[in-house]
């Protein structure tokens, strides 16, 4: 399960009484378009789908940690209050290693690479609670900007090759050979784009210093 961190991040707790963290805010876009249904009060997500969004919340922490460095910070002490020394500690040699085997495969680099212990996790129920969903997507968006701040190239390259088979997708469904759009709020622009518009409105309309 996602509590035995299959990834070093703590799944985060939520404070309903604070400002909404940056990372809430991705969460609910990119859970937005993933198919569920009420099962005993509570809201349950397809794993499929869910996967395929916790990798696109990846890809879009790679490319937010890649064009606004220095908000990583200020985006983990929203939900690791006096603990993102340790959590990027934590995270930096395991991302550091895979980096390095990435860039020694012969195989092309697939951003699912970096997250494919907490992917698997999700897809070990058809579907998952509502808590899972929020889990999975704040671990995959996070450990993406962590990705960008200790090894920025490798990240770098997750938004490049998001990008490429994105646009491919939305080419696929607009020529009708794919029934579906790639996971996300705006398949149609590239990551970088969609963060610097995210991180933007965020900071307009919330801001990092709690008001």
């Amino acid at each position: 399960t996602l509590s035995q961190r299959i990834i070093p991040l703590e799944p985060i707790d939520g404070e309903p009484d604070g400002p909404v963290a940056l990372t809430d805010v991705v969460i609910a876009l990119y859970l937005e378009g993933v198919p569920g249904h009420d099962h005993d009060g509570e809201r349950h997500f397809d794993a499929g789908p869910l996967s395929e969004a916790a990798v696109a919340a990846f890809a879009l922490g790679c490319a937010m940690g890649v064009g606004n460095g220095e908000r990583v910070l200020d985006i983990l002490e929203q939900t690791h209050a006096g603990a993102v020394e340790h959590v990027i500690e934590e995270c930096r040699d395991p991302l550091v290693e895979k980096a390095a085997a990435v860039r020694s495969s012969p195989e092309p680099l697939e951003p699912e690479d970096f997250i494919d212990d907490l992917l698997r996790a999700v897809e070990d129920d058809a579907h998952a609670t509502e808590d899972t969903a929020h889990n999975a997507l704040s671990m995959a968006f996070e450990y993406g900007c962590i990705l960008a701040h200790v090894e920025r190239a490798a990240a770098m390259m997750v938004r490049n090759v998001f990008n490429r088979a994105q646009a491919e997708a939305v080419t696929e469904f607009e020529a009708g050979t794919n029934d579906d759009l790639p996971p996300g709020p705006d398949p149609n622009r590239p990551l970088q784009e969609l963060a610097a518009e995210i991180l933007s409105a965020y900071e307009a309309d919330i801001g990092f210093g709690g008001g």
